[in-house]
């Protein structure tokens, strides 16, 4: 090997040295990024998947929705809306973060859907105007997270001036006065059903894979902010000592329970799954058998779950058909009861998860089917809601 064949291999080991050091501090974590952009590539072969800038040269045909999400979250929410429309005989257009194209990983109508990107909320801010004027060829323009903190872009938009626009909240407690005309048109649209608003709840994910019960019992969680989870780690010490077969599988975005908040003895039995993509977690539910949602009755914050606004793992307890471990204060908001979930009280929920673990597969199986019909039920208002609306234009 000659002095400059040498100086060229040691030149590129170094340019790779340093495009990995690159990834490290910009993309956090090398393999992650890698993991979200061979998600990415699943999703954009079996989608038409465009800048948002391509919006301005598409052809946008009669009897197609556009669903803006204009949140870096909430795509979860996407698969769910786009049946609906597409069931109702519509094509969807989505306009919606970069981060969140494989929400959609499970989706399989994927001839009728287009989805348009951005990676920067300011470059739609920056083209709101040119925007505007494409959007009024759309049959209906859903804001998928209605934001008060929005309210600019969405004037920029011109979705406040349309009388096709419709708008969901996740909490009441956004919806202000700029949005109260809209509730006699059936506009404002909630997932969970309260005193105001249309419940349309998105709870389809796409083709899942149902299973049966496990011989090692899998609880999913997803990790909320403000919760208590003295009990469940309590009551996972005894099971674990009574050398019952289970693991609890925690994902989300909060940090409020991890690996350093719980006991040694759980540190086989705890695996901590923070920011998975949306694939991951599809995943992780498809491979779980109940899903525990921690409210605590005796929390203020948890109360407004019942009172404005939902949780959103009630879709994946509907999506997935997997038993919730819920409370009491709870279940009934969400039509959960001991035939399709497992009901617990202030006192005993040390005794429901091990009756969740030893409970036979024709019992979980009855959970299943009788959670199915919920699912279906609740399905057939959402979209005859969505009728009452398109009555209306």
């Amino acid at each position: 090997m000659n002095i400059i064949t040498k100086f060229n291999y040691i030149k590129n080991k170094f340019i790779i040295l340093l495009i990995l050091i690159f990834f490290f501090i910009v993309k956090e974590n090398v393999l992650e990024y890698f993991a979200r952009e061979k998600l990415f590539l699943i999703v954009k072969k079996r989608f038409r998947i465009s800048s948002f800038k391509d919006l301005f040269n598409t052809d946008i045909t009669k009897g197609t929705v556009l669903i803006f999400e204009p949140n870096k979250y909430h795509h979860e929410c996407l698969p769910g809306y786009s049946k609906y429309f597409i069931d109702l005989g519509y094509n969807v257009d989505l306009l919606l973060h970069y981060s969140g194209i494989d929400s959609l990983s499970l989706y399989d109508n994927m001839e009728r859907v287009r989805l348009f990107t951005f990676i920067d909320l300011g470059k739609i801010n920056l083209f709101a105007k040119r925007l505007s004027k494409i959007i009024q060829n759309y049959s209906f323009v859903l804001v998928q997270t209605t934001d008060p903190n929005k309210l600019d872009l969405y004037r920029k938009l011109d979705f406040l001036n349309m009388n096709n626009s419709i708008f969901v909240f996740h909490s009441l407690n956004n919806i202000d006065i700029n949005y109260l005309d809209y509730y006699k048109e059936n506009r404002i649209w909630t997932i969970g059903n309260f005193s105001k608003g249309l419940q349309i709840n998105p709870h389809y994910f796409g083709n899942i894979n149902v299973k049966d019960k496990s011989d090692k019992v899998v609880f999913f969680m997803t990790s909320t902010y403000q919760r208590n989870y003295k009990e469940l780690i309590e009551s996972s010490v005894r099971l674990k000592k009574e050398n019952y077969n289970f693991e609890i599988i925690i994902t989300g975005r909060s940090n409020d329970i991890n690996s350093n908040k719980i006991p040694k003895i759980l540190k086989n039995i705890f695996v901590f799954k923070h920011q998975s993509s949306y694939f991951e977690m599809y995943k992780l539910v498809e491979s779980s058998d109940y899903i525990i949602i921690p409210l605590d009755p005796n929390s203020e914050y948890d109360k407004e779950y019942k009172e404005i606004k939902a949780t959103g793992s009630i879709q994946l307890v509907l999506g997935f058909l997997k038993p919730a471990i819920i409370n009491q204060n709870f279940s009934d908001f969400y039509n959960l009861n001991n035939n399709n979930s497992l009901i617990y009280n202030n006192t005993n929920f040390y005794h429901i998860m091990k009756k969740s673990i030893i409970l036979n597969k024709k019992d979980y199986n009855n959970l299943k089917y009788n959670l199915k019909k919920i699912e279906e039920k609740l399905f057939q208002t959402s979209i005859n809601n969505i009728k009452k609306v398109i009555r209306n234009f």
